[in-house]
């Protein structure tokens, strides 16, 4: 009798376990902005914009083997939805592949970047054209290999030839190229820092026979001052067609709720030669006391030189954002 209770009990505990594994984990929160952008060209504009976003996340084991998915809806303010991340990951400790719609690993992190709006557009480049979550026409496949706690490498591939959603790669291609991005990285972690260095290449055919080809680099640090976490990078990119070239860096942190940086950026385009200076600062607060929703006050202010006759070279902005995660 008691060895059939302990039995019973053993299979049990093996059912409970792997029903937690099974288990989808769903969860969703709820972002609002009230905007106002002020440039030194034109009048003040106001803007509120926001979404739900909606997860469901799932992970199954097998030793030391896995297989996971996930899903993120977006359901915007202006009426629209659309897709955040969908993809699906298998491997285990050592290696694993994911495909579909996500973001690989940031060679340009912002850290708290609440609101960030530059005076010139196209002028600052993150080493992110092949990072991800790329729109219409395309998908990604990307390879990380864990050779230890220190050492980690990871390639990134863009399958198809949509543009990444933030991408200022304007076009749309023709659907010709298999693997149109390809960003091989490497990150090393030390008792000091967290170091990531990666290169990156875009070339495929659009839509009318004109080509879209690019080449760049990235590398960031990440460390601990204090209480505070700072991340430094730097990037370069070159536009082989058009042989513009954008040098860009970022310095900030993250102090508890606060959050501050600094965007410098110079553009060789052959003609004016733009340079801009681009700081962001956010605070969160509670909202009444409750753990799962805060409001957040950002601002970002951003001056620009040798810009173009007309264009504008200064903008000032200023957001209140409201988080609530349900």
């Amino acid at each position: 009798m008691k060895k059939t209770i302990l039995a019973t009990a053993i299979v049990s505990s093996i059912l409970s376990v792997s029903t937690v594994q099974a288990a989808p984990v769903f969860d969703a929160n709820f972002e609002l902005n009230t905007d106002a952008v002020d440039k030194a060209t034109g009048d003040t504009t106001y803007d509120q914009n926001g979404r739900v976003e909606l997860n469901a996340y799932s992970k199954h084991t097998s030793g030391d083997n896995f297989f996971a998915g996930k899903g993120s809806v977006l359901l915007n303010t202006d009426g629209e939805a659309t897709v955040d991340d969908a993809f699906i990951q298998f491997g285990n400790s050592a290696w694993d592949f994911q495909l579909g719609r996500f973001e690989a690993i940031n060679l340009f992190p912002l850290a708290k970047d609440t609101l960030i709006v530059h005076a010139i557009d196209d002028s600052v480049y993150e080493a992110n054209k092949v990072r991800g979550r790329v729109g219409d026409g395309g998908g990604q496949i990307a390879f990380h290999y864990k050779a230890s706690e220190a050492l980690k490498f990871e390639v990134d591939t863009i399958y198809g030839d949509g543009d990444p959603d933030d991408s200022t790669v304007v076009g749309n291609g023709d659907d010709t190229t298999a693997i149109s991005g390809v960003r091989p990285s490497v990150t090393f972690v030390t008792d000091a820092a967290t170091i990531s260095a990666g290169f990156e290449s875009v070339k495929y055919d659009q839509v009318g026979g004109t080509t879209v080809d690019l080449s760049g680099y990235g590398v960031t640090a990440n460390f601990d001052v204090g209480a505070a976490n700072v991340n430094l990078a730097a990037a370069h990119s070159k536009d082989d067609n058009t042989d513009k070239k954008i040098s860009s860096f970022v310095a900030n942190m993250v102090y508890g709720n606060f959050g501050l940086g600094v965007i410098a950026s110079s553009v060789d385009d052959g003609a004016t030669d733009p340079s801009l200076v681009t700081t962001y600062i956010a605070y969160t607060v509670p909202v009444l006391d409750i753990e799962n929703a805060t409001v957040t006050f950002a601002g970002s202010y951003s001056t620009a030189d040798d810009v173009a006759a007309g264009d504008n070279d200064k903008t000032t902005a200023a957001r209140v954002r409201f988080n609530y995660g349900f």
